[in-house]
């Protein structure tokens, strides 16, 4: 039995630069079959309208330097996002890769999530 069951969306809303953190992959969408691994993140505010970024990226010595505001291809971004069960209103993290596994929109805990596994009528 989960520890829970997830509805998620579909991940396909635009993702910035500025998302970004340690253990990421991406990719720019001009080079989309070349996977980046972001080791390290730092920002520089230049204005309230300019934030450049310094990524680390795994594998190679110089950072790459872009606009928070860079529209990337996220290939693997993992989260902890607390969310409350629909039945008991119970909080639980639950991990999920957004690229793969979408955008939560509602969770049941393992209280409420049947047992698929048990034929019906046992416990």
């Amino acid at each position: 039995m989960s520890d829970y069951a997830v509805i998620t969306l579909s991940f396909t809303r635009p993702v910035y630069a500025q998302e970004l953190r340690p253990d990421d992959v991406f990719a720019f969408p001009e080079a989309p079959r070349t996977p980046l691994t972001v080791a390290d993140v730092k920002r520089t505010v230049v204005s309230p309208e300019l934030t450049l970024l310094a990524l680390t990226l795994r594998g190679r010595t110089e950072p790459v330097n872009l606009p928070a505001s860079t529209n990337v291809k996220a290939l693997r971004m993992a989260r902890v996002i607390s969310m409350t069960c629909l039945l008991c209103r119970g909080n639980q993290d639950i991990e999920l890769d957004l690229p793969r596994d979408g955008e939560p929109l509602s969770m049941v805990c393992a209280d409420h999530v049947p047992d698929l596994d048990q034929p019906e009528g046992q416990d």
